[in-house]
């Protein structure tokens, strides 16, 4: 169970205040105090709606990391570690596709539980591309891709497919995120996540936060 609660993670400014780029992305003070008054499953875990609601709109990037802030500001005392962790890693993305490596290392940084190797090559790896160190990067990937799967994998998985009626992670986990950063290493975050750099035509909406 506790491994399956790991993956459905995976998937996984003051309350008071309206958030992010008044101009471009509207966010009312009424939607503000709505949207941090969710729960974590709520905020973070529904692919329509928290944060995603804000942050998966082209342009809109740095205002879903201020609202990924807030909540955080106003939460981390009363939610368990592993989410802030969580969290945070949704930050960092949203502040890597806004194009502030500064902020969104900062972010991954905090995400590297002790323990967690999988996690701690992925963010090393992440943060390696964002600091365009293609040594660091090929070091953390290649630590990466020689863990061995947990015990219970394949049923955790299992159970991820049912709960969740999609596709369940392949071990190494994040694998295929990190190949895309090799792939893409020059490209912007948000293109080199989706691997959108790949196809001929880019798109024109960044891609949702789904992995830390």
């Amino acid at each position: 169970m506790k491994l399956l609660g790991a993956l459905a993670v995976l998937i996984l400014v003051s309350g008071c205040q309206a958030i992010g780029q008044a101009d471009t992305c509207p966010l009312p003070r009424e939607d503000t105090e709505r949207l941090l008054a969710l729960n974590f499953e709520q905020f973070d875990q529904d692919l329509k709606g928290g944060w995603r609601a804000v942050g998966d709109r082209h342009g809109c990037e740095a205002r879903g990391a201020r609202l990924i802030e807030a909540y955080i500001k106003k939460h981390q005392k009363n939610i368990p570690a592993r989410r802030v962790a969580t969290l945070n890693w949704h930050l960092g993305q949203m502040w890597a596709s806004a194009g502030d490596s500064r902020k969104a290392i900062a972010a991954f940084k905090a995400t590297k539980p002790e323990g967690d190797d999988a996690q701690n090559f992925y963010a090393d790896a992440t943060i390696a591309y964002l600091q365009r160190d293609r040594k660091a990067f090929d070091q953390a990937r290649a630590g990466l891709a020689a863990l061995p799967p947990p015990k219970n994998w394949d049923k955790a998985v299992a159970d991820y497919e049912k709960r969740f009626n999609m596709p369940g992670p392949v071990w190494p986990i994040n694998l295929d995120v990190v190949d895309r950063l090799s792939a893409c290493f020059d490209e912007p975050y948000w293109l080199a996540y989706s691997g959108a750099c790949l196809n001929a035509v880019t798109p024109t909406t960044p891609p949702t936060a789904v992995k830390p």
